[in-house]
């Protein structure tokens, strides 16, 4: 009789504490979003705007989001979400050619997901993350490593960078044009500034 009692009271005891050792927080892709790509060929370099990005953060375990209790630890999930046809640039043709080499009527979304994230330093009043996960375009995974800044804004997390990617990392051949007088480099550049808050915040 003790002993179910005693049972009892543990299995009480695991429940009031279980929300509060599991509590999560889902943060959403609010505000203006910055994302950019920069890319070159022999001849001149080439750039194009993203105009649509979106996302989910569900951070696990923290009660409170400051810079000095959050870790490693606390990252569960993050995953971002890029339309092609939202990719433009200045050229038409060059946004044509874009939405081609990505094959965006197959695979009309570009992806990210975060896998885990390793190290978090402090850094000139920012968190230095470094991260790894899989981007996924043209119907291909790529596995990266990523360092990141974050600063904490009101009730969410701003993140700011920039990874160096291969276009043949995702089976795209690099274009060319004019029957090969212009050639396009293999390696391109995105540079994102993504904020992440709560709804109502």
């Amino acid at each position: 009789m003790l002993t179910q009692r005693i049972i009892s009271v543990l299995a009480l005891l695991f429940f009031i504490a279980g929300p509060a050792l599991g509590q999560s927080l889902t943060l959403n892709t609010q505000g203006a979003q910055e994302m950019h790509i920069y890319g070159d060929s022999n001849i001149k370099k080439w750039d194009a705007a993203v105009n649509q990005v979106s996302g989910s953060l569900t951070l696990q375990n923290i009660e409170n989001l400051t810079a000095e209790n959050l870790t490693a630890e606390n990252f569960q999930s993050l995953t971002l979400t890029i339309p092609v046809e939202q990719i433009e640039s200045e050229s038409g043709g060059l946004t044509s050619n874009i939405h081609k080499y990505l094959k965006g009527d197959d695979y009309p979304n570009i992806t990210f997901q975060l896998n885990n994230v390793t190290d978090i330093t402090e850094q000139n009043g920012s968190l230095l993350i470094t991260a790894s996960g899989v981007v996924n375009a043209a119907g291909s995974d790529n596995p990266v490593e990523m360092q990141v800044t974050a600063d904490l804004t009101d009730g969410g997390i701003q993140f700011s960078g920039a990874q160096e990617l291969l276009m043949t990392n995702f089976n795209i051949d690099p274009p060319t044009a004019v029957f090969g007088t212009i050639r396009s480099k293999d390696e391109f550049r995105v540079e994102f500034n993504v904020n992440f808050g709560q709804e109502g915040v």
